[in-house]
């Protein structure tokens, strides 16, 4: 085999094995010099030269069996399973799988198009192979290299973030060394992340600011007033059918979890329990099937073309076609979509940033909303004492005849944002406006400028950004759109909060003591 000339050679970080429980490190007290060096071909994608061919050399410990690579260590546990362990620091260069090396560099502009353009990683993988690939004056070989596809995008962005957390929190990235595919490898530690971010809620949680908090003197006192906003936004995946199934699904394409896979045989129609036919999904009743033919013959051309010349025939012979399509009896509309999707719910301060996120399994339920908000604030004294939502109204309500929920939101006033309150809710509803209007709390409202305390829109903005990820995330299966949408948002709150020091905002974090009851 004829291997093209490389621009550069990478070894391990290491020339000694720093297994703690090597066999050589035991009976000696000093480490092993590696051996047995593998030699392959990979290619080095970067920012400022292209794509470059390399090589890259792995050692290995003839005493132990491990293998160090460049960015991560191969040993087996007690049962013999082999992990990959991964360095302590972040690389320079990027191994995301056995013959592709990026540069960090390269790593960050991907991640800053994802965060700040949403593009797609289609969309990014496309632009590095047109505009950047082929700059390199440094290859000497002419030989092409492998373009960039979605898949190596998604990966990267999967590891670079994953070796980011652990380094932030000080501990080691570990993934099986046996997968079918690098998206299997990376699930395990996407979603022990994911339970962290769910466990702490976002690093930002307890964010403060001069837009957020506000300081006024009355009666000769000082005090201060906190507000957050929370919201739905439209940005959803696929999952069961079932409604408020959480269940994951085995594929975006499934219509239901594996849990409920045994409705597949049902027919999709509103309160039927028959068996769907053969490659169908309604049964044998005619009307269903009617109904199921109807429903694929409307997506075809030929019958909408058709349809089309019918009723231009017709109108020009002086009346409407006759064969328009029918809306189906109420008894016989379908169940719904095949896969329903989650509805997201965010918790925002004033200054936009975004203190955690959730997501509903049907509705936007006043109790899911109610649940979401405690589990976002656990102490009364970590709540805000103003929180907008547009639906406050009837969320006060339900409060109001539960007991613990209304002790535990007692000392917030719970608004509607001024948005909402002027064009969505009626002017003849005394309990919202006795309870939910903005102008209600004076402090909401500054009588000198004219102008609104908080800007209590901060949702419905954050919501224009996020739904921008719609059509990125859609097909995302669960492991994948919780990490990627706990990821992004991360990384703006701290575009946002860079912002705020350069605008003398003073953004700070509350220690934990001070929210804890």
């Amino acid at each position: 085999l004829i291997l093209p000339s490389a621009a550069e050679d990478f070894y391990p970080p290491t020339r000694v094995c720093t297994n703690a429980r090597c066999p050589h490190q035991l009976i000696t007290g000093g480490p092993r010099q590696l051996q047995a060096p593998e030699r392959h071909p990979a290619v080095l994608y970067t920012l400022a030269h292209g794509a470059l061919h390399v090589y890259t050399t792995s050692l290995r410990c003839l005493a132990c069996g491990s293998r160090y690579y460049l960015n991560y260590c191969r040993r087996e546990d007690a049962a013999g399973k082999a992990w990959r362990i991964y360095y302590d620091e972040l690389p320079t260069i990027v191994q995301s799988e056995s013959h592709f090396l990026f540069d960090m560099k390269l790593c960050e502009l991907f991640r800053a198009q994802t965060i700040h353009s949403h593009a797609s990683f289609t969309s990014i993988a496309r632009i590095y192979n047109t505009a950047l690939a082929s700059s390199s004056s440094r290859s000497t070989s002419n030989v092409p290299v492998s373009p960039l596809r979605m898949e190596h995008i998604v990966d990267l962005f999967n590891l670079v973030s994953l070796l980011k957390h652990h380094d932030e929190q000080r501990s080691r990235l570990h993934l099986p060394e046996v997968a079918r595919t690098q998206v299997e490898r990376l699930a395990p530690a996407m979603e022990e992340r994911n339970h962290f971010i769910y466990r702490n809620n976002q690093e930002q949680w307890a964010h403060a600011c001069d837009t957020c908090r506000k300081f006024f003197v009355r009666d000769g006192h000082d005090y201060m007033l906190s507000a957050a906003v929370t919201d739905g936004v439209s940005v959803r995946r696929f999952c069961c059918a079932v409604h408020n199934c959480a269940k994951p699904l085995a594929t975006y394409r499934s219509r239901f979890c594996p849990e409920h896979t045994a409705m597949e045989s049902v027919c999709v129609v509103k309160d039927c329990s028959r068996s769907v036919r053969s490659g169908k999904q309604t049964c044998d009743i005619p009307q269903h099937a009617e109904l199921e033919e109807k429903y694929h013959a409307s997506g075809q051309s030929f019958a909408l073309l058709r349809r089309r010349l019918l009723q231009t025939q017709n109108y020009h012979r002086g009346h409407l076609s006759e064969e328009q399509p029918a809306t189906p009896p109420a008894n016989l509309q379908p169940t719904g979509s095949p896969r329903v999707a989650g509805e997201t719910q965010l918790v925002v301060r004033p200054c936009g940033i975004i203190l955690a996120r959730g997501t509903f399994y049907g509705a936007e339920s006043l109790s899911g909303v109610a649940d979401f908000l405690v589990r976002v604030f656990p102490w009364r004294k970590s709540l805000p004492d103003v929180l907008f939502y547009d639906n406050n109204c009837q969320l006060h309500r339900y409060m109001a005849d539960r007991p613990t929920l209304k002790r535990h939101f007692e000392g917030t006033a719970l608004v509607v944002d001024v948005f909402h309150f002027k064009c969505k809710h009626s002017e003849t509803d005394i309990y919202c406006t006795t309870h939910c209007n903005p102008m209600a709390y004076p402090q909401l409202f500054d009588a000198v400028t004219q102008t609104w305390t908080f800007n209590s829109s901060a949702c419905e903005q954050t919501n224009a950004w996020l739904n921008k990820y719609r059509g990125i995330v859609r097909a995302m299966l669960p492991v994948q759109y919780e990490f990627f949408l706990d990821e992004v948002i991360k990384a703006r709150n701290r575009f946002l909060v860079s912002e705020l020091q350069s605008n003398n905002q003073r953004p700070h974090t509350i220690p934990a003591s001070a929210l804890v009851d």
